[in-house]
């Protein structure tokens, strides 16, 4: 199960999202995340599309907001080139791809280019239903929409998740892996 969230602010490494949510499903995680630089940067999809793996989860697009900005129409072409790199090297893995959490100074906030958090979200969001609808349709790929996974209780500083919000995005993810039939483990009892 490759991995791919922002920072952290778990205070373990099995207390994350992708180590919780492996558990869960029963699948060695494997996070290739990197603190405060998952922007979609193509370079790491070419690199992800070259590991083995029995199903991706994706998780970038906060840090679009600062740092280095984008605009929603760079955040969709960028999420759209992404998706095609690991598709063109894993036709077949299924995909699972968790647009930006929520993040309460940057949901309204343009930032340097004139985006939004909640433009930016919108704009992968835009990438992968389009990528899904088109003919013949990607059925190995789903969406799980990030504003509302998490609220502000569950983050640590205003942006990273704690433990709390780990453990409700891990469940938000197994959940909808099971609920698009991307995954089919039992739940858990």
């Amino acid at each position: 199960m490759g991995q791919r969230p922002g920072t952290s602010a778990s205070t373990r490494p099995a207390h994350s999202w992708p180590a919780v949510a492996g558990r869960s499903l029963g699948l060695d995680a494997v996070n290739l995340g990197y603190a405060g630089s998952a922007r979609g940067e193509l370079a790491t999809a070419e690199q992800l599309a070259a590991l083995p793996a029995d199903l991706i989860t994706l998780a970038f697009g906060t840090n679009c907001w600062s740092g280095v900005p984008a605009s929603a129409p760079l955040l969709y072409e960028t999420t759209r080139a992404f998706l095609a790199l690991i598709r063109g090297r894993q036709p077949d893995t299924p995909i699972l791809l968790v647009s930006p959490l929520l993040r309460p100074d940057a949901e309204h906030t343009p930032n340097a280019l004139g985006a939004t958090l909640a433009e930016l979200r919108g704009a992968m969001e835009s990438a992968v239903q389009d990528r899904m609808d088109r003919e013949p349709g990607d059925k190995r790929l789903a969406l799980l929409p990030g504003r509302d996974v998490l609220g502000p209780e569950h983050l640590a500083d205003g942006l990273h998740p704690n433990d709390e919000g780990h453990r409700v995005m891990a469940a938000a993810v197994a959940s909808t892996l099971r609920a698009t039939g991307l995954v089919s483990t039992p739940p858990e009892t």
